[in-house]
C-alpha cells in the first residue's frame, strides 16, 4: 500500500488493514453502503492494534473510500453503494443461521402475534406520537377533509432484539380520541376492538423495494442504500370505512413475503390470468 493522499505512507501492518477493509468492501461483506465493524472488531479480525486500524481508516477516507462519522449513529461507511451487497445467503439460512420473518401481505397485520406464532421474541420501540394536520395523501386515504386532525404514531418492532419493521401508523383524531393513552407496544388491532369496537376486515397494500437513506440507520439498524421492503397500507373497517393508513418499512434480508394463488377454471377452458394492472 503506497503513499496516501496526504503524503504519509502506511506502515505493513495498516497498509495490510487498509486492503482487507477494501477486499471486505468488495466482496459485499460490508452492507451496501453500509457501516464498517468498529475498530475493535477490525483490530481483532486483522491481527493488528488499534493504532494501525485509525492509519488505515484515515488513509481510505483521505482516499475517499470511506467516510467517518461521530455520534450516537456515527461509525466508518463505504461511501460506494456494493452492488455485490447479498440481502440474504442462501448458504446462511440453509444452515439455520439467519431466520427470516414470513408474512403475507393483504392480511390484517398483528406484527406482534405473527411474530410470536414464528416463535421471534418481540419487542416495540415508540419512536414518537402526537396529533397532527394530516397531509393530502393521508385524509385522502382516511376519507377525511383536507388537513383534519390526525394521530400519528411512529413505532419500531423487534423480532428477537434486532429490528425488523418502522412503522408510521395513522388514524382520525376525532374518531379514536384517548388512543394516545392506550399501550401502544402491543397490537392497536386489539386496542381497535376493544376500546372503539371496530376490526379490520380489509387491506390493501402496496409494496415496493427501497433502498434505505441516512436517516434508516438509526431505527432499523441498517446502512445506506440497503433494500428494504416499503409497504403502503390502507385497512378498512367493517362498515366498509376507512380505519388506518400506514407507511411500513421492513427489513429485506429479515422478510419473506408469503404469497398464494388459486386458479379457477371459468368453464370456458381458457386460464384464468390475473389482471396487470398498468
Amino acid at each position: 500500500m503506497g503513499a496516501d493522499p496526504s503524503g504519509v505512507r502506511l506502515g505493513p501492518a495498516a497498509g495490510r488493514v487498509a486492503e482487507g477493509v477494501l477486499s471486505m468492501i468488495e466482496r459485499g461483506q460490508v452492507r451496501m453502503g453500509g457501516r464498517l465493524p468498529p475498530e475493535r472488531r477490525l483490530s481483532e479480525h486483522f491481527g493488528a492494534s488499534r493504532e494501525s486500524v485509525r492509519r488505515a481508516l484515515a488513509w481510505l477516507e483521505a482516499a475517499g473510500e470511506v467516510r467517518r462519522t461521530r455520534g450516537k449513529a456515527g461509525g466508518t461507511f463505504a461511501l460506494c453503494p456494493n452492488p455485490n451487497w447479498p440481502a440474504y445467503s442462501w448458504s446462511r439460512l440453509a444452515d439455520g443461521h439467519d431466520r427470516v420473518v414470513a408474512r403475507q401481505p393483504g392480511i390484517d397485520v398483528n406484527v406482534p402475534a405473527f411474530l410470536r406464532h414464528q416463535h421471534f421474541e418481540v419487542a416495540t420501540r415508540v419512536v414518537s406520537t402526537g396529533v397532527r394536520q394530516g397531509e393530502a395523501e393521508i385524509c385522502a386515504a382516511l376519507g377525511l377533509p383536507a388537513r383534519s386532525q390526525t394521530v400519528a404514531i411512529e413505532r419500531v418492532r423487534l423480532a428477537d432484539g434486532v429490528p425488523l419493521s418502522w412503522e408510521r401508523l395513522f388514524v382520525s383524531a376525532e374518531r379514536f380520541p384517548e388512543i394516545l393513552d392506550q399501550d401502544l407496544t402491543g397490537s392497536l388491532s386489539q386496542v381497535f376492538g376493544d376500546l372503539y369496537g371496530v376490526t379490520a376486515c380489509e387491506v390493501s397494500e402496496r409494496i415496493r423495494v427501497r433502498l434505505a437513506e441516512s436517516h434508516h440507520a438509526d431505527h432499523l439498524d441498517v446502512s445506506v442504500g440497503q433494500p428494504l421492503l416499503a409497504i403502503t397500507r390502507t385497512s378498512y373497517d367493517q362498515h366498509g370505512a376507512p380505519l388506518e393508513f400506514s407507511y411500513d418499512l421492513f427489513r429485506a434480508d429479515r422478510t419473506e413475503l408469503h404469497v398464494s394463488s388459486t386458479n379457477r377454471d371459468s368453464g370456458s377452458g381458457a386460464p384464468n390470468n390475473p389482471e396487470v394492472l398498468p
